[in-house]
């Protein structure tokens, strides 16, 4: 099968491999929809402390079922599905808990090289973490789950009440994602952001759009900040951007080894709170494709251009440098 696969940090190259095998408990996919993600390029750009290389690439997929492993029951051949990442172990502490993304063995096994003609579903995500696709619902759309279940999880962390204003610092496809279910929640959202043309996106989903390209941002106040750039100077700064008891949540992923420091004053005397995100349970999962199939949240505004697996490249320098927002490999 054709593939695309990351060598080393800053390479990647299209590679003839062998078409996965559904081991006990497998599924295997025909790939028919894969989505590029920030994450790609991270990884292509500083490569990531758990993530081995080489690998075949990309993570957000929906396929259509063509092998299942020994001991699959649940799942049919020719059934649409998209997987989660991960594969969580439903007995640990964490996920009895509810904290079932904090599982400790749920990435011993990922769902990843959705940029290729078939992918691999490890036993894991098929017994945890594996959604059949309601009909009517686009391949391309469906794809989107594993990012749209992130963002929810990180409204299940903001916890309540509910903030009715929120700022959402970053306007990259995540940061358009948390301005879409904030619409649909009826909270109030300012996006800031550098890029115009995709703060203009964010304005489409109902937000305020404040353009920091030439000035930092200053004189908001709301009720909770959250961080989609993954940039530590952002996650210092965010404090200063929420009214007393407001709250800040660490979304965006930071590269191995940052730091962060804040104002210990601010913090302890204004009673701002601090919160991590990580990743999302199968629980948000099922949330997530619901709110794709039911229009609730429609990911496509945020499709720039879409393509065969041949274009992987040409979608990937692209986005590097900061056109469009998200690509979507389709299956010829």
């Amino acid at each position: 099968m054709k593939a695309f696969v990351q060598t080393a940090v800053g390479k990647f190259e299209e590679r003839d491999l062998p078409t996965p095998e559904a081991g006990p408990g497998e599924v295997v996919l025909r790939v028919r929809a894969a989505v590029t993600c920030g994450t790609d390029l991270k990884l292509l750009a500083r490569g990531h402390a758990k993530v081995s290389l080489p690998v075949t690439m990309g993570h957000e997929a929906c396929g259509e079922i063509v092998e299942l492993g020994e001991g699959v029951t649940d799942f049919q051949l020719g059934e649409r599905v998209v997987p989660g990442v991960s594969g969580p172990c439903g007995v640990c502490a964490d996920c009895r808990a509810g904290r079932a993304n904090l599982c400790p063995t749920a990435h011993a096994d990922r769902t990843w090289g959705a940029f290729a003609e078939f992918l691999r579903v490890p036993a894991g995500v098929v017994r945890s973490n594996l959604h059949r696709v309601p009909e009517g619902v686009a391949d391309d759309v469906a794809a989107f789950l594993d990012p749209l279940a992130s963002v929810l999880h990180g409204w299940n962390r903001l916890g309540s009440p509910a903030p009715q204003k929120v700022v959402i610092y970053g306007a990259g496809a995540l940061g358009l994602l948390w301005a879409a279910t904030a619409k649909s929640r009826g909270v109030g959202a300012i996006v800031v952001g550098r890029n115009h043309a995709r703060l203009e996106f964010a304005a489409r989903y109902g937000a305020e759009v404040v353009d920091v390209s030439s000035s930092p941002a200053s004189g908001i106040s709301a009720d909770a900040a959250v961080d989609c750039t993954g940039d530590p100077k952002v996650w210092e700064l965010l404090p200063s951007l929420v009214r007393p008891a407001g709250r800040v949540l660490l979304f965006g992923g930071c590269a191995p080894g940052a730091t962060a420091t804040w104002d210990a004053a601010l913090l302890h005397y204004s009673e701002i709170s601090l919160i991590g995100a990580f990743h999302s349970t199968p629980e948000e999962a099922r949330s997530a494709l619901a709110a794709l199939s039911s229009g609730e949240i429609d990911p496509r505004p945020l499709l720039t251009s879409t393509g065969s697996l041949g274009d992987l490249p040409r979608f990937l320098e692209t986005q590097s440098r900061g056109e469009g927002i998200r690509y979507a490999v389709l299956a010829s």
